[in-house]
């Protein structure tokens, strides 16, 4: 079963069973230097050598021997488990999705809500994370599923593209009737972090980037980054979904005469080949 299980230890089973990477890689859809780059990080992991490597192809250490009984002692089990999974409604199930704060907090989440009524036993973790590097999180199995920029996507992972996030540039009420080119010549962007560049890319998008003023203000919470709109402190970007009921409320004003800029955004997990029904929904819920 793939659902369980390390996927290093799967590019460790089919090298194992097909004898070289070029026939693994190839099997597993991925490039050699990337199946390579996994069988090494397990040696490394288990500090032990798995494979004695020649021309002929990759052969089994007796550590390597020790493992693959592991694998399979491991597959059987996993499909025990999973056989009782299938058949008890009341097994817990937990998921972690990480991905921006932009996406996670808002749309995604509401996404989700219906599944907690269908699946009382599933519990879902939404991890935000703006730094983080989020297809190593799910490499490594500290996430089931990541929100990243299409291009980002690996190939040995599934994907599905969402909505785009659509961001709109936005300032603090008090600003209503002055000039954009005057705002953003003298007043600062505020952004996430200093690596965010949305409110640059907005900017750019509309020819607009060109008189910016060169110093931000960083906050990396939505709540204090809409005060401080509010106050008048600067301007940046926030997601329609986000901005929305600050705008409803005239807290905040819509810049540059409500243009939108679209980021678009899919979700990565690894194949499984049989999905079960509580992640098939999940997959088809996000959207």
């Amino acid at each position: 079963m793939v659902v369980l299980k390390n996927p290093l230890l799967i590019a460790f089973e089919r090298v194992s069973y097909l004898k070289t990477v070029h026939a693994a890689a190839a099997d597993l859809g991925l490039t050699q230097a990337a199946l390579t780059k996994r069988l090494r990080q397990l040696e490394q992991e288990m500090g032990i050598t798995l494979f004695l490597r020649s021309r002929r192809g990759m052969t089994l250490t007796e550590e390597g021997k020790a493992l693959l009984q592991f694998c399979k002692t491991s597959n059987e089990a996993e499909g025990q488990l999973m056989s009782k999974l299938k058949g008890d409604s009341h097994m817990e199930i937990s998921l972690t999705i990480a991905g921006p704060t932009s996406a996670l907090s808002s749309r995604i989440n509401k996404d989700c809500l219906p599944l907690y009524k269908k699946y009382p036993h599933l519990k879902l973790h939404f991890k935000a994370e703006d730094h983080a590097n989020l297809i190593e999180m799910v490499r490594q199995a500290k996430a089931d599923l990541a929100v990243v920029p299409p291009n980002l996507v690996p190939n040995e992972m599934d994907s599905k593209v969402l909505k785009a996030d659509r961001y709109l540039l936005v300032a603090g009420a008090e600003w209503q009737g002055r000039p954009l080119a005057e705002i953003i010549e003298q007043e600062r962007i505020i952004d996430f972090y200093e690596s965010d560049l949305t409110t640059f890319s907005y900017l750019k998008k509309f020819g607009l980037e060109k008189t910016k003023r060169p110093d931000r203000l960083y906050v990396n919470n939505n709540s204090a980054l809409i005060r401080m709109f509010a106050a008048g402190v600067g301007y940046g970007t926030l997601t329609e979904d986000i901005a929305k009921p600050h705008l409803d409320s005239g807290e905040l004003i819509k810049l540059n005469r409500s243009q939108v800029f679209e980021d678009p955004l899919a979700l990565t997990w690894y194949p499984r080949h049989e999905k079960t029904d509580y992640f098939h929904d999940l997959i088809r819920a996000i959207k």
